[in-house]
């Protein structure tokens, strides 16, 4: 009887763990960053050239589409590339922004780009 229960308890493990996934990912906090326009096109074209796994094709195309229409937000609100504007992000899609764009290769002249964009969702995590 106790392998029994050992078994079953052992069994429920994994569906404990995916229900348990399921509830963070849809209680993603929202951070909102203060970004350049520009900064935005800039990581959007960087993600484009980021080497992924077959693992990660799910998380890259949340945080594509994410991205995607942040553009399209700023494109009808007529915003400038010098624009500083607040956007809205969900904690998960900008820890795998941040991700993708760690594993990029990047010339020397966009690292100012870089750093600012990455400070400015850093930044917007210590305010919350």
């Amino acid at each position: 009887m106790k392998r029994l229960i050992i078994f079953a308890f052992l069994a429920l493990i994994p569906f404990m763990g995916m229900a348990q996934q399921n509830t963070q990912t849809k209680e993603s906090p929202i951070l909102t960053p203060k970004v350049v326009v520009g900064d935005l096109v800039f990581v959007v074209q960087v993600l484009k050239t980021v080497e992924i796994k077959g693992a990660e094709v799910d998380a890259y195309l949340q945080v594509q589409q994410t991205f995607d229409k942040l553009i399209q937000d700023l494109n009808a609100q007529q915003k400038k590339v010098n624009d500083t504007v607040d956007i809205k992000i969900p904690l998960n899609i900008a820890q795998a922004t941040v991700t993708f764009m760690d594993r990029a290769t990047l010339q020397g002249q966009n690292a100012t780009i870089y750093k600012r964009f990455v400070d400015a969702l850093v930044a917007s995590t210590k305010t919350k």
